[in-house]
């Protein structure tokens, strides 16, 4: 069934302001954010675990990107000194 029907919601900026990134977050539009809240709820019973175990990444976010920065650097640092030696053997 073709979605026809309009809602008006008043909310505060913030509000919507956080209804708009949650949707971005998800990829996807707004109304469709809001059609997927209010539809049957997928998760079942795990939806308190979900929800923990996604704060607990997003938390834990940074710390995983900075230590694959660190990894990507020393990898960098591996290969550059490993071009050195065969740079020097090939002369």
């Amino acid at each position: 069934m073709a979605a026809t029907a309009r809602l008006v919601v008043q909310m505060t900026p913030d509000e919507k302001t956080a209804l708009d990134e949650r949707a971005r977050s998800a990829g996807i539009s707004t109304a469709e954010f809001v059609r997927r809240r209010i539809g049957p709820d997928e998760l079942g019973g795990h939806r308190d675990e979900i929800e923990a175990l996604l704060a607990t990444l997003k938390r834990s976010a940074p710390s995983i990107l900075g230590s694959l920065d660190a990894a990507i650097a020393t990898a960098d640092r591996t290969i550059a000194a490993v071009d050195g030696i065969v740079g020097k053997d090939s002369r």
